[in-house]
C-alpha cells in the first residue's frame, strides 16, 4: 500500500502504514519524479496485523481520523502475468468532532500525529512515517533460501505462462476453424454484399481473408455479431448519404429563392451565407431551407429595413432638431422647462405637453426624480425640455386630489399664434382629462371632481 496524501487550500487528507506495533516500516520504493503533490510517496509491503492510519483536516483543524487493522491478506497469481491481491480489515479507532470513540492506544500516537501533519502539509511531496535505519546484512544462508524461493516462484509463473499461451493458441485455432466454416456457410457472401454497398457509397471496402476480414484498422473473425455490426455501420452510412443528398436537393430548391433578396440584403450592408441546412445572414441569424424559413427571412428583412429607415429618420430628426434648437436659442426662446408628471394616481397629479405646429407632442429631453424607484416603477418625475423651438406651445396641468380643481397653465405661447392642428390637439387633451376624471370623488370629502371647464382657455 502507499503512504499518500497532503493538504490543499481548505483542507487535506493522508494515509500512513504501520507495522503490528504501530512502528514505521521500510519502504519498497520511493518515487522521485512525476506527480508527487498530494500523491503517492512511499510504497510499503503489508501483512496480517499491520495497521492503516488515515486522517483529514479542514480549515486548519483536525477533522476526522481512523485506525484500521489488516486482519488477513491474500495474493493470487492468476496466469503468471495478472495478479489479484486482497486484504480484509477491521476498524480499531475513529476520531471525529474532536475526540476518539475510545482511548487511543499509545503505540499509534506517533503514526496518528504524522498522518495529521501530512494532511496539513500543503501540496505534500515528502514521506512522513517510514523506517530509514540501515539494513542488516543478509546471511549467506538467507540469501540462498531467498534465491531458491525466487527460482521456485519464477518456475511456477513460467509454467502458468506456458499453459496460458498453449490454451490461447488452441482457442485461437478453434476460433479460426469456426470462423472459416462460418465464412463458407454464408457470412463471406454477406461481406461481399456489404462491399458492393460500400463501393456505391464510395467508401473503403472490407478486406476478406481466409479466416478473418479487415475493416479499417480492425481484423475480425467471421461471426454473426461481427458481420451484423459491419452491416449496421453500412446501413448508417447509407442513411447519412441519403440525408446528405436530401439536404443537397432542398438547398438547390431554396437557395435561388433566398438569393432573390440579395440586393435588399446588400442595401442593409449585410451578406448571405449558405450552409448545408440554412441561409445565414451576416448578423448571425439562420433560416432553414423551408417555406417557413423563407417567409421568416422576408419578414426579418422587412424588420431590418424598417429599423434602418427609423434610424435614418432619427438621425435626420436630430439634425433638424439641432438646427431648430440653435435658431431658437439665438432668438432667446425659453430653455430648461420643467413640468411635474404623475398620471398613475389621484393625488398630486400632473402632466405637461410641448406641441409642435403639426399637432405632434414632442418628448422631453429627460425626466428625473430624487426617488429613482418611483421614476423606474411609475414613470413619475420632472420632465425637462432643454429648449423650446419656434412654433411650439407649452402647456401644464395639475390636480391636487380627486375633488380639487383642475389647474391649467400656458407656459409658452408662440408669437405667431397656434395652428389648427395644435388647437385640435389641445381640444383632445382637454376632452381626455374631462373623461378621465368624470365621476371620481374625493376619498375624504366625497365631493365629485369638478369639470375641466374651458381648460387653458385657448379653444372653444
Amino acid at each position: 500500500m502507499w503512504e499518500s496524501g497532503g493538504g490543499l487550500t481548505s483542507g487535506g487528507s493522508a494515509t500512513i502504514i504501520t507495522g503490528r506495533n504501530g512502528e514505521k516500516r521500510r519502504p519498497i520504493y520511493i518515487p522521485r519524479g512525476g506527480h508527487l503533490a498530494c500523491g503517492n510517496h512511499a510504497l510499503i509491503g503489508v501483512d496480517d496485523g499491520f495497521y492503516i492510519v488515515t486522517a483529514s483536516v479542514r480549515r486548519g483543524s483536525r477533522d476526522t481520523a481512523s485506525v484500521v487493522r489488516i486482519v488477513s491478506t491474500s495474493v493470487k497469481d492468476i496466469d503468471g502475468e495478472k495478479w489479484e491481491a486482497k486484504a480484509d480489515v477491521e476498524e480499531v479507532n475513529t476520531f471525529s468532532r474532536g475526540e476518539w470513540d475510545h482511548p487511543l492506544d499509545e503505540k499509534f500516537a506517533s503514526a496518528v500525529e504524522a498522518a495529521f501533519r501530512k494532511a496539513s502539509s500543503y501540496h505534500c511531496r515528502s514521506v512522513y512515517y517510514i523506517d530509514t535505519s540501515p539494513r542488516e546484512e543478509m546471511s549467506e544462508v538467507d540469501k540462498k533460501k531467498r534465491q531458491e524461493e525466487m527460482a521456485r516462484q519464477d518456475a511456477k509463473r513460467e509454467a502458468k505462462r506456458k499453459a496460458k499461451a498453449k490454451r490461447e493458441a488452441r482457442e485461437k485455432a478453434d476460433a479460426e476453424a469456426v470462423s472459416k466454416a462460418a465464412k463458407e456457410a454464408g457470412l463471406g457472401a454477406r461481406i461481399e454484399a456489404v462491399n458492393a454497398r460500400l463501393s456505391t457509397l464510395g467508401r473503403q471496402t472490407v478486406k476478406l481473408g481466409e479466416v478473418s476480414f479487415g475493416y479499417g484498422w480492425q481484423s475480425q473473425l467471421y461471426t454473426e455479431d461481427n458481420v451484423a455490426r459491419i452491416e449496421r455501420q453500412v446501413e448508417q452510412a447509407e442513411r447519412e448519404a441519403a440525408e446528405k443528398e436530401r439536404k443537397r436537393q432542398v438547398r438547390e430548391e431554396f437557395q435561388p429563392q433566398f438569393e432573390s433578396f440579395q440586393s435588399r440584403v446588400e442595401a442593409l450592408d449585410l451578406t448571405i451565407e449558405f450552409t448545408e441546412e440554412s441561409a445565414r445572414l451576416s448578423n448571425y441569424q439562420s433560416f432553414l431551407y423551408t417555406d417557413e424559413g423563407l417567409v421568416r427571412f422576408g419578414e426579418e428583412l422587412e424588420r431590418l429595413e424598417a429599423e434602418a429607415i427609423e434610424t435614418r429618420r432619427q438621425a435626420d430628426a436630430q439634425v433638424a432638431y439641432n438646427k431648430a434648437k440653435a435658431k431658437a436659442e439665438a432668438d432667446g426662446l425659453p430653455q430648461n422647462i420643467e413640468i411635474w408628471k404623475r398620471t398613475g394616481g389621484r393625488t398630486n397629479a400632473g402632466n405637461g405637453w410641448v406641441i409642435d405646429q403639426d399637432g405632434q407632442d414632442r418628448d422631453p429631453t429627460s425626466i428625473w426624480n430624487s426617488n429613482p424607484r418611483r421614476l423606474q416603477r411609475y414613470g413619475e418625475g420632472y420632465m425637462v425640455w432643454e429648449q423650446i423651438l419656434h412654433g411650439e406651445v407649452v402647456l401644464q396641468w395639475s390636480k391636487g386630489s380627486s375633488s380639487a380643481l383642475h389647474k391649467f397653465s400656458v407656459i409658452y405661447l408662440p408669437e405667431e399664434g397656434l395652428t389648427e392642428a395644435q388647437l385640435e390637439r389641445i381640444r383632445g387633451i382637454q376632452d381626455d382629462l374631462d373623461a378621465e376624471w368624470e365621476g371620481t370623488r374625493g376619498m375624504a370629502s366625497g365631493k365629485p371632481s369638478p369639470s375641466v371647464g374651458d381648460g387653458w382657455g385657448i379653444v372653444n
